[in-house]
């Protein structure tokens, strides 16, 4: 009997831009009675850094912790159960240096999370061993990754800009019998954050952080 291992290719690269837009005096001008108070009374604008410094201590009070997580699967505790099949598939995970990511593989007919995996920026980790059956992925983007315990349930997410998305792609782990033997397939994915264009051939919808973590 032949075996023969197969892998395709999803790449999926997200546009990303920000602006600071800005109100300016020209100089040499009065502002009138009604702006002269306003003008002095106005607190100074904080910066992106300065406001995101301030979501993270208003977090870090309410009991959230920051902490370095290495490529690999999560804790149990993160409210799901771990599987592994007995073929020597694999999905690929190639991310850039634009953002860490933390991705939930999703069986289709349950809806169940089967392997829940965190990977930094400018690396690849390969999941191996994934279970027969027809998968759809969750796609947390961002940094600064923020976990807490709430009811015996680990919780994480980004606060430096976060994304969330759902696959719309059929990932099909099941064997494909032939007349010769049976073909494994395997995947692999290319995923970045860039702020110069956007190449994407991963189908996907933007979900909420809710939807992300159900």
């Amino acid at each position: 009997m032949k075996i023969t291992h197969f892998a395709f290719l999803i790449t999926l690269l997200i546009f990303s831009s920000c602006s600071n837009g800005s109100s300016r005096r020209e100089v040499g001008t009065t502002p009138s009675n009604g702006d002269l108070n306003n003008t002095f009374a106005k607190e100074p604008e904080i910066t992106p850094e300065q406001k995101l410094q301030q979501e993270k201590n208003k977090l870090l009070a309410e009991g959230w912790t920051e902490e370095y997580i290495p490529n690999g699967q999560f804790a149990s505790c993160y409210n799901f159960s771990p599987k592994k099949g007995k073929k020597d598939n694999y999905l690929e995970v190639y991310v850039g240096g634009g953002t860490d990511v933390a991705i939930k593989i999703m069986n289709i007919d349950t809806d169940q999370c089967v392997r829940y995996v965190f990977i930094n920026s400018g690396s690849t980790y390969r999941i191996n061993n994934i279970p027969e059956g027809r998968y759809y992925l969750k796609i947390a983007y961002g940094k600064n990754w923020l976990s807490k315990v709430e009811s015996g349930q680990c919780i994480g997410k980004f606060i430096h800009n976060p994304m969330y998305e759902k696959g719309n792609d059929v990932l099909d782990f099941n064997i494909k019998y032939t007349a010769e033997g049976y073909n494994i397939p395997s995947f692999q994915l290319q995923l970045d954050v860039v702020s110069s264009g956007i190449s994407n051939s991963f189908s996907s919808q933007n979900i909420s952080e809710t939807a992300f973590n159900q």
